[in-house]
């Protein structure tokens, strides 16, 4: 009772299978639930181009660079969302890139993709979070260090998950307020950043210290460099897919709705990314070892610790953690699909009380939070993983739809070939570009971490389909019931209230009955001997001496004994428990026969019984 009161505390009362519809999600909500990752991406994309820059110090100014490079992004962007929205059309089932791939360029490419989105999912809450730390720390508020990073992350982690398992629709109206509030935050400091640029209020030095992780002493070609800003940059665009893997979270009509969300979605985060990447430019913002880009910008606009500053830090430290429930949104989801698929275990197919994929949430906070222990909370530290998985999703995606159109040529058919085939190339270029660049600073484990996920995609599907086949009833003829011949054995090690219902039962089902004592202690022994005449119903009793104090062993080997003693069909062994009143009273007594029920599953031709005795106080 006290457990399911905690429940119902966290996560709220179960909600009917019939209410389903009404947790769907409008425009306005849907943007704030599947918006938010790729929003907040604008908190540190520029950040990432910049850091990547660094090195060319030497050749040119690196926030030159910067905006080319947005610019190119950008477009790419543009490229993905126009792709997407065919997606959208043509499957609105959801499953986005996983399901193209499945129905266009058979099983192999689709658990590719299925893969290399549920590592993405992991990295997207894993990454921003962390962001939203190092946003909280940028703040400069005493007392927090990087000595907090990992126990804040993991907090902000347990949050997220609870929200989420209170139902779609209730972490949609939690995040609808932050959001927005963040956008709104955002065309401020965007707006006040081009009008004091336009008044001439420009700082003449550059603001921050140029302090990079990367090796500075890298000196390729002014490309190279161009296409390393590029791969990091392009962090700008995770989450543009998970409106397409969560199309039925949509009200209807469901295709419109998520189609209108995603061009949204990609106009905000398209002029947002512009927009910081100018101001970082016009600025002179560099990265700082302990202080954002974006933070940096937002001192310079609304002037350092002033409470717009404070304000501003808020919500996008707010935005950054809750850009998680993208992932919240999408992963369970996606792992409901594979698991229909059979490539994972079928607990992902389940609802949960509100209606929400309960078991997928909870794997996606354990392993994310994994993660940011992992890597110390660092951003820098897991960006390198980011974005492959994304492109590489990207580009199957793209391919299938090109498969698509040739095979239906609906109405605009050469039109979708074009957008999706320029969406695959490009996509495609991007992946190779984002795995060489990245692969030594961390992408190599992601391209170990897909190999192995499709190996247990297939590990999986194998075992459902041997079960499937032993499982399976003959085609030809039928089976009738008939009854057994039992031998029954009754486990006692004593005489008490709980065990007499448990001898009684036996004899009502046994046609050779015994009950079994394991002596670890004489006087117990004796006692049981003493008073079985009286109460043993009838059953003759075997006593079984273990003289190393085993349980176990004496008992299989006496079954073995047994099985070779009777003619019968199988073996019954009846377990007396009895049941306390209170939860934590178990924590008071051995659970012995726990394991030997644990112990006797395995063995074929046994049945195990329980009989239960439930005390009163």
């Amino acid at each position: 009772m006290m457990l399911s009161g905690l429940k119902r505390m966290l996560v709220g009362n179960p909600l009917a299978s019939h209410q389903d519809s009404h947790e769907r999600l409008n425009i306005p909500l849907a943007l704030s639930v599947f918006a938010a990752d790729a929003l907040s991406s604008t908190a540190y994309a520029t950040e990432e181009i910049l850091l990547a820059l660094l090195a060319a110090s030497a050749l040119l100014q690196a926030n030159a660079l910067s905006i080319p490079i947005a610019a190119s992004i950008v477009l790419l962007m543009a490229i993905v969302v126009l792709s997407y929205r065919q997606v959208i059309v043509a499957y609105p089932s959801g499953g986005g890139s996983y399901e193209v791939a499945r129905e266009r360029l058979g099983p192999l490419a689709s658990q590719i993709a299925g893969a290399a989105l549920l590592i993405d999912y992991v990295l997207t809450v894993a990454v921003s979070v962390s962001a939203g730390v190092a946003a909280i720390i940028s703040a400069e508020i005493p007392g927090l260090g990087a000595a907090q990073q990992v126990p804040m992350a993991l907090m902000f982690i347990l949050i997220m998950t609870l929200i989420n398992l209170r139902g779609v629709k209730e972490s949609g109206k939690v995040l609808a307020f932050p959001a927005y509030s963040f956008i709104g935050m955002m065309i401020l400091l965007i707006v006040l950043g081009f009008y004091q640029v336009s008044q001439g209020h420009v700082p003449p030095t550059p603001v921050g210290t140029v302090e990079s992780p990367l090796d500075l002493a890298w000196n390729g070609g002014l490309l190279l460099l161009a296409l390393k800003g590029f791969s990091h940059g392009c962090a700008a665009l995770t989450g543009i897919e998970a409106v397409s893997n969560g199309v039925q979270a949509f009200k209807e009509p469901v295709a419109r709705n998520a189609n209108r969300t995603l061009v949204l979605m990609g106009l905000i985060l398209g002029s947002f990314f512009v927009g910081i990447t100018v101001l970082a430019n016009v600025f002179h913002i560099m990265p700082h070892h302990d202080r954002t880009v974006i933070s940096l910008i937002a001192a310079q606009v609304f002037g350092d610790g002033t409470w717009m500053f404070l304000l501003f830090q808020a919500t996008t430290t707010i935005i950054l953690i809750l850009a998680a429930n993208t992932s919240f949104a999408g992963f369970p989801r996606l792992a409901n699909i594979l698991a229909h698929d059979g490539f994972l275990p079928r607990q992902l197919m389940s609802l949960g009380d509100r209606l929400v994929f309960s078991n997928g949430i909870l794997i996606l906070g354990l392993v994310s939070g994994l993660l940011v222990w992992m890597y110390h909370a660092e951003t820098h530290a897991l960006i390198p993983l980011y974005a492959v998985g994304v492109f590489l999703s990207f580009t199957l995606a793209q391919a299938g739809m090109v498969n698509y159109h040739l095979h239906h040529r609906h109405k605009g058919w050469k039109w979708g070939i074009a957008v999706n085939a320029l969406g695959a190339v490009t996509t495609g270029v991007v992946t190779l570009i984002l795995t060489v660049e990245k692969f030594m600073d961390g992408a190599w484990l992601v391209c170990v971490a897909i190999p192995i996920l499709i190996w247990l995609f297939r590990a999986v599907a194998s075992h459902y389909k041997t079960i499937a086949r032993q499982l399976a009833l003959p085609t030809i003829g039928g089976h009738c019931p008939i009854p057994f011949e039992h031998t029954v054995l009754v486990l006692v090690s004593s005489l008490n209230r709980g065990t007499i219902p448990a001898l009684e039962y036996a004899k009502s089902i046994g046609h050779h009955v015994e009950a079994v004592h394991i002596s670890l202690n004489e006087a117990g022994t004796q006692r049981l001997k003493d008073a079985w005449d009286d109460w043993g119903c009838g059953i003759p009793l075997t006593i079984l001496h273990s003289p190393y104090r085993s349980l176990i062993e004496p008992l299989l080997d006496y079954i073995d004994v047994v099985e070779d003693r009777y003619d019968h069909d199988i073996v019954t062994i009846v377990v007396p428990e009895f049941v306390t009143k209170q939860w934590w009273h178990n924590l008071l007594h051995n659970q012995t026969s726990l394991l030997i029920k644990t112990i006797l599953r395995f063995r074929k031709g046994k049945v195990v019984t329980s009989v239960r005795y439930y005390l009163e106080e």
